[in-house]
């Protein structure tokens, strides 16, 4: 008689493995813009301070020409005036805003930091690329030959007019 030898066990399944989480985008780069804060008649006045995503970004008075860098969202700007007249035509302008404080000695500004959008594609089209072998233009499509006109009906014939009284 034959002897069957017995299998090895099979190794338990392996218990399934966590879903995998998805990855953690990079944080966004910090974008960077220019700011200049000028134009008006008492800078000795003026102050400001910029907040972006809860951090101090940056802050100073007028004159003022810099360039800050901050991650992109909410950005707050507080502006100062020390005599508590406004700013009496200064600007700050920065990432594609001008704020002022019109009076008083004191106001705020949010604005959402974005990046810059990337080039618009060149207006020029490019050129197709050149094919391997140049092909002929090809012919129009034929058009099917009209279909041949069916005679006119024969007009009706006019009823038989009723015979002449003698």
């Amino acid at each position: 008689r034959l002897c069957a030898t017995p299998s090895p066990p099979s190794p338990p399944p392996s218990p399934p493995s966590p879903p995998s989480s998805p990855p953690i985008a990079p944080p966004a780069p910090p974008i960077e813009f220019q700011v200049t804060v000028a134009g008006g008649s008492y800078p000795s006045e003026v102050s400001w301070t910029l907040m972006c995503s809860g951090a101090l970004i940056g802050s100073g008075g007028a004159p003022y020409s810099g360039t800050l860098s901050a991650p992109p969202g909410e950005c707050t700007l507080d502006m100062n005036d020390s005599y508590g007249d406004g700013w009496n035509g200064d600007q700050w302008e920065g990432a594609g805003n001008t704020f002022t404080l019109d009076s008083g000695s004191y106001g705020s500004e949010t604005f959402i930091l974005i990046p810059p959008s990337p080039p618009p594609p060149s207006a020029s089209p490019s050129p197709p690329p050149p094919s391997a072998s140049p092909s002929p233009p090809s012919p129009p499509p034929l058009q099917p030959p009209p279909p041949p006109s069916a005679p006119p009906p024969p007009p009706p014939s006019p009823p038989p007019s009723p015979p002449s009284p003698p």
